[in-house]
C-alpha cells in the first residue's frame, strides 16, 4: 500500500517522549503542586426555613382549613369580611397567629434576598445574621404600629374604625403572605434569575399596601365619616414617614 502522505526531507520531525508535559513549556507557574480539592458551600438554613414554613402551613391546615379559606376569600370580598367581622375575630387564636407568623417570616426573607442581591447593607455578615436582622425590623415595626394604634385610639376615642382597620390589614398580610410564598421558594431554589421572583413579590406586597390603605380610606371616609386630611395625616405619620425613617437610619449606619 502506498502511503498518500509525504513528509519532507528538510522537516526534522522529532516526537514528544511520552512523559513530556505539553504545558511544561510556557511561562506560567503553579502554584500549588498538587491537585485541590473543590469545595461547594451550600448554605443549610433556608432549607430548614422552608421546612419550617411547610410545617407551619401543614398544622394551619389541619387545624382550621375552612377559616383560612375565608380569610383568602375576605381579601377579595367585602360580603366575607363583614361576615367574618360579626363572628369576632380573635388575633390570638392558633391559626390567626400561625397565618401572622408565617406572612413575617416571607416578608423578612423577601427583605434579606433585596439586601443579598444589591448588597445594601450588612454585606460581611453572614446570610444567616442579615435574615435574622430583618425578622428583628419587622417585629418591631408591626408592635410599634399595634402600640401606637391602641394609643391613637384611647385618646381620640376611635377604637372601632382603628380596631376594623387593624384586623383588615391583619388578614391582607396573612392573605398575600400565603401568596407570596411560592416566589419566596423560586428566587432561591430556582435555576433562573431570582430577581424575577423578587420583583413578583415585590408586586404582591405593594398590591396588599395598597389594598390596605384603600379600605382604611373608604372605611374613614364612608363608614365613620372621618375627614380626608385626618386620614391623610394618619397615613403620612404612621404608615408612610415611619418606614422611610427607618430605611434611612439603616442604610447610613450599617
Amino acid at each position: 500500500m502506498v502511503s498518500v502522505f509525504h513528509v519532507p526531507s528538510h522537516c526534522d520531525v522529532t516526537p514528544l517522549p511520552s512523559y513530556t508535559d505539553v504545558f511544561s513549556d510556557h511561562l506560567l507557574r503553579a502554584n500549588n503542586s498538587v491537585p485541590i480539592i473543590r469545595i461547594v458551600y451550600q448554605q443549610t438554613w433556608p432549607s430548614i426555613f422552608f421546612l419550617v414554613c411547610l410545617l407551619l402551613l401543614a398544622l394551619i391546615k389541619l387545624n382550621a382549613f375552612s377559616k383560612v379559606v375565608k380569610i383568602i376569600q375576605s381579601t377579595f370580598s367585602l360580603q366575607i369580611l363583614n361576615q367574618l367581622e360579626r363572628e369576632e375575630l380573635n388575633p390570638f387564636r392558633f391559626y390567626a397567629m400561625g397565618l401572622s407568623f408565617f406572612a413575617i417570616l416571607n416578608l423578612s426573607f423577601l427583605l434579606y434576598k433585596i439586601n443579598s442581591l444589591y448588597n445594601l447593607i450588612l454585606s460581611q455578615s453572614s446570610s444567616l445574621s442579615q435574615f435574622l436582622f430583618f425578622f428583628v425590623i419587622v417585629v418591631l415595626i408591626l408592635g410599634f404600629k399595634i402600640i401606637v394604634n391602641a394609643l391613637i385610639g384611647f385618646f381620640t376615642g376611635e377604637q372601632k374604625i382603628l380596631s376594623d382597620y387593624l384586623n383588615n390589614s391583619l388578614l391582607v398580610n396573612q392573605t398575600f403572605g400565603l401568596l407570596m410564598f411560592p416566589f419566596i421558594i423560586l428566587m432561591e431554589l430556582s435555576p433562573f434569575n431570582p430577581l424575577v421572583f423578587v420583583s413578583a413579590a415585590c408586586i404582591i406586597l405593594a398590591s396588599s399596601t395598597l389594598l390596605k390603605w384603600y379600605r382604611g380610606v373608604i372605611m374613614g371616609l364612608v363608614d365613620e365619616r372621618i375627614g380626608f386630611l385626618q386620614i391623610f395625616c394618619y397615613f403620612c405619620s404612621l404608615e408612610i414617614l415611619p418606614v422611610f425613617v427607618l430605611v434611612k437610619y439603616i442604610i447610613e449606619t450599617f
